[in-house]
């Protein structure tokens, strides 16, 4: 209480909206938690939230502007969105002088409760990075070497054009992305019509075509069907062919989270992976026989009337 306290007073005197953030966040975990369980989430949430921060160094030289000293520039933080996935985690874009310069994970989202996965942690870096790939690269005897917009368009345009003289428009697939807009989408579906052909697809059909299919078959409805905070007061979580600690790691938060009030977690898998490491109880199946356990467990369950 006295850490909340401090912050807010600082937060009366700084105004700082990620400060008044962490505060909130604080004063909703801190009355139902025992001294154990916030020393272990505020070493995640510090840990995580340092390893974001350092994630995103600075070219400050970008944010200095004629006449200005680094530093003693327009600060803003934007409270924005991370776009890598679906999860909508928030996140606190610090912006100086205009220049996109530093993130932090937002400390009272309901989503990802001040943490980060590391394509999140990196989020800045997808626009910004000083090590974004900037121009075309071929590989060239085992190394890739920089060529020029022309070389790789021309290059590329003669092998498709030599692709379907040989074998028909529709030797070529096209796959989207869940990154473009609506104007993209139409342009590269346009483009594909004129090549010829009907061979365009989302990058979602790969990967999510055939759980909607499972799901609204089974649910019938197309999509998830329980929410976080159904995890968190769930009494028992089984997790059969998932490795959520690196596959889903803000949906393994909650998971932690549910553990510290009570939730029995069980794992199944061939693997003993790291999220079986934070189960209670480890199943470890054959390849291939998920199946076969499944229907064992409904065997049980029938026969025990549960």
């Amino acid at each position: 209480m006295l850490l909340t306290k401090k912050i807010a007073h600082h937060g009366e005197t700084a105004r700082s909206p990620m400060l008044q953030s962490l505060q909130r966040g604080l004063s909703q975990a801190l009355p139902t938690m025992d001294r154990r369980a916030f020393l272990r989430r505020s070493g995640l949430g510090v840990g995580v939230g340092l390893a974001a921060s350092q994630l995103t160094l600075v070219k400050k030289s970008h944010a200095g502007v004629a006449g200005v000293a680094v530093g003693d520039g327009k600060i803003e933080v934007k409270r924005t969105i991370c776009t890598h996935c679906s999860v909508g985690c928030a996140v606190d874009a610090v912006v100086e002088n205009g220049v996109w310069v530093r993130q932090e994970p937002v400390f009272d989202s309901p989503i990802n409760l001040g943490a980060h996965c590391a394509k999140g942690a990196a989020l800045r870096e997808h626009g910004h990075g000083e090590f974004r790939l900037r121009y075309p690269m071929k590989l060239v005897n085992g190394k890739y070497k920089r060529i020029s917009w022309d070389t790789a368009l021309t290059e590329i345009s003669e092998k498709m054009l030599e692709l379907k003289k040989a074998s028909g428009p529709d030797s070529v697939y096209f796959i989207g992305s869940s990154k473009h807009n609506n104007e993209q989408s139409y342009l590269m579906r346009k483009f594909v019509s004129y090549w010829g052909t009907n061979n365009c697809d989302h990058q979602a059909r790969i990967c999510h075509s055939t759980t909607v299919a499972g799901v609204a078959n089974t649910w019938g409805y197309g999509a998830m069907t329980n929410s976080y905070n159904d995890m968190q007061n769930s009494k028992c979580a089984l997790y059969i062919g998932s490795n959520a600690a690196e596959a889903h790691p803000v949906s393994m938060l909650h998971m932690l989270h549910a553990k510290e009030t009570g939730t029995k977690m069980i794992v199944v898998d061939p693997r003993f992976t790291r999220t079986a490491a934070k189960s209670d109880e480890y199943v470890r199946i054959r390849s291939g026989s998920d199946i076969a356990f499944l229907l064992g467990v409904l065997y049980h369950v029938l026969a025990n009337n549960w």
